[in-house]
């Protein structure tokens, strides 16, 4: 656990913080580059990303409050510094307000969510090393020989641990617990891979929007079950359990529904149709 990453003079670069921006860098440079090497690039530039970042921590402290109801608690400072708020919340507001941007420039809202949606579950494991580093969203106890010990300073694993009666005041760390936030990180260059793979070989547009949904939503789904700080209700599913199960299964049936009806060529939807040759000189358009 490394909180703080480094100082520089009198100031303090928090981990969550610079992985955080590297995510934000990482996913707004390849985006960008990505469309730009397009033959007819889509009206999108770097504020498009602005945008996702703006909408995604209203939405992160928006999620934290409908579930803890500690809105006052939850400083925008803490946000960017400590992290916290749940994905999921940062996820739905950053969609929001990047679908009210393209709605204003008249950029294509799938065939972009195509191109973009690769470079998001990437920038998505950069932070998860934020996460990891900082100690928030930690994992369970575990025996097996790769957990993770943090340390008394640490507000998550040692103090959850503390409160469940697994260690005493006296513990100088906690116990090893499964590095939950690399098991994610892991699995979303996974999905990273596979969908760039799917874009550049799929005809069909959406795809690659689906597949996201249902690889993160199992990934997220099958991790849920290692964390150790989430809430858990009947039959024992955390909230963002029942998310990620709504992601996988609205995913996976688009897919099987967009496959079963031959879907629309890529081409067809992401690129605007070609101009028509110019009429020969003299030549009356329409005329026989």
């Amino acid at each position: 656990m490394r909180p703080v990453l480094f100082h520089v003079g009198g100031m303090s670069f928090h981990s969550y913080t610079v992985m955080l921006s590297l995510a934000f860098l990482v996913g707004t440079i390849l985006t960008v580059r990505a469309n730009f090497r397009r033959e007819r690039p889509f009206p999108i530039t770097t504020k498009n990303a602005v945008w996702a970042f703006a909408g995604g921590l209203l939405g992160a402290k928006a999620w934290f409050w409908a579930q803890y109801g500690e809105w006052a608690d939850l400083k925008w400072g803490r946000v960017l510094a400590e992290g916290g708020p749940d994905f999921f919340g940062g996820l739905v507001g950053g969609v929001a307000a990047v679908l009210l941007y393209l709605r204003c420039v008249g950029a294509p809202v799938i065939p972009v969510s195509d191109l973009a949606l690769p470079y998001v579950a990437l920038a998505h494991g950069v932070a998860r090393v934020g996460c990891f580093l900082n100690g928030c969203c930690h994992g369970s106890p575990t025996g097996a020989p790769w957990g993770v010990p943090y340390p008394k300073s640490s507000w998550g694993a040692y103090h959850r641990q503390l409160v469940d009666g697994l260690i005493t005041r006296e513990a100088g760390a906690s116990l090893p617990i499964h590095p939950v936030q690399l098991y994610e990180t892991l699995g979303l260059v996974v999905v990273f891979l596979v969908l760039r793979l799917v874009y550049r070989r799929s005809p069909r547009a959406g795809t690659v929007t689906l597949g996201y949904l249902a690889g993160y939503g199992g990934l997220r789904f099958c991790t849920e079950f290692f964390r150790g700080e989430s809430v858990r209700h009947a039959p024992g599913f955390t909230v963002s359990q029942y998310v990620a199960l709504g992601m996988l299964v609205a995913g996976a049936g688009g897919l099987v529904w967009l496959w079963a009806r031959g879907g629309a060529k890529i081409v067809k939807t992401a690129e605007p149709p070609a101009a028509p040759e110019a009429a020969e000189e003299g030549e009356i358009p329409g005329a026989p």
